[in-house]
């Protein structure tokens, strides 16, 4: 199943100070609901998490990798999870731009879930993914903002 989300947000930060966090995977992975770790080899990296998406449960792991930095105003990553009987790839993009003394974070996410996780049916699916990757974007400004 295909899910498409996109949206912006704003910070206080300065641009380049927003996008050293969005390009560094030790920082922004923290923003993800049930995060264990990260680890990192030869420019790719992992995320460990607890996955909770609604009946779903269990440890998963995403891989990734920045396919493209344009420092300091666009990142795109690309990569799969796997977990609790389901699969994702996903491309995840970030522009970033100076906006009225803050900074302007557009993103958009766009992804292919399988297994389990996409029996659930479309409209389940699609709520509760919607919600995972708002909790996501919110908890990164959220660490973008404390920071």
């Amino acid at each position: 199943m295909e899910l498409n989300y996109s949206g912006s947000f704003t910070v206080s930060k300065s641009v380049e100070e927003v996008f050293d966090f969005l390009s560094d995977p030790d920082k922004f992975a923290r923003s993800f609901p049930g995060f264990k770790s990260v680890e990192r080899e030869n420019g790719r990296f992992t995320i460990n998490l607890r996955l909770s998406l609604g009946p779903i449960r269990g440890d998963a792991s995403v891989r990734a990798e920045f396919e493209e930095l344009d420092r300091p105003k666009y990142a795109r990553v690309r990569g799969s999870g796997r977990g609790a009987g389901s699969t994702l790839d996903f491309t995840l993009e970030f522009t970033v731009k100076a906006e009225n003394g803050s900074t302007k974070v557009e993103w958009a996410f766009s992804g292919s879930v399988g297994g389990l996780a996409a029996s659930m049916g479309g409209r389940v699916l699609n709520s509760l993914a919607n919600r995972m990757i708002n909790d996501i974007i919110s908890g990164i400004k959220r660490e973008l903002e404390s920071s």
